[in-house]
């Protein structure tokens, strides 16, 4: 039997959680490089400027601390999201000067857990799944269908378990049949809430 149980605190929403006030032209270091809740999180880019026409590229880790780059187009007064998730941003570049103009770089509390790969060559394959949660907080528990050795698991597409969706409150559910891996996504909460993640396997 294979058994795992992982608990989080996620962190709510930072406008400058990774840097306040960049200016000039780059690159940047960030200031905090995670959130500091062990998940990962959509990075988000502020500014009360027009910076519609500049591309600011972000690189870091992945959910399970593979390297990876995103491409976002700046906000224009305004927020804007990219959609990848990230446990570590480590530096941002901008394909022109801000100028005097400044951005905020943060992350959003949309954010998952690391991969949980799954023996799926079991003859009788059987997952139990449990959610343990405490204050306000709205999650999904997802899978793959892929094999970890077709590349990183952050590029694979996931998919919704069939009960545990938009969830709030503790549940439980299974894997009757078999996928190769699963994880934890949190859509939203309120500051302060936990979430702790059940996962077994029998053998």
């Amino acid at each position: 039997m294979s058994a795992s149980f992982t608990s989080y605190t996620p962190a709510d929403d930072s406008l400058s959680g990774f840097a306040n006030a960049i200016t000039g032209a780059g690159p940047f270091t960030m200031t905090t490089k995670n959130s500091g809740d062990s998940l990962s999180h959509l990075a988000s880019i502020q500014s009360a400027a027009n910076l519609a026409a500049i591309t600011f590229t972000l690189t870091g880790t992945d959910p399970d601390g593979n390297a990876q780059t995103e491409a976002i187009v700046g906000p224009n007064i305004a927020t804007v999201y990219g959609l990848k998730y990230w446990k570590t941003l480590n530096t941002v570049s901008v394909s022109s000067t801000l100028g005097a103009n400044t951005a905020n770089i943060g992350w959003k509390d949309d954010c998952v857990g690391a991969t949980f790969p799954l023996d799926w060559r079991q003859d009788s394959f059987a997952v139990s799944l449990g959610i343990d949660v405490s204050g306000t907080i709205n999650y999904t528990i997802e899978h793959t269908f892929r094999r970890m050795s077709d590349g990183f698991p952050s590029t694979f597409l996931w998919l919704p378990h069939s009960s545990l969706v938009t969830k709030t409150v503790d549940s439980d559910g299974n894997y009757a049949f078999p996928v190769t891996a699963t994880r934890l996504h949190v859509n939203s909460l309120t500051a302060g809430a936990t979430i702790g993640f059940h996962v077994v396997q029998a053998r």
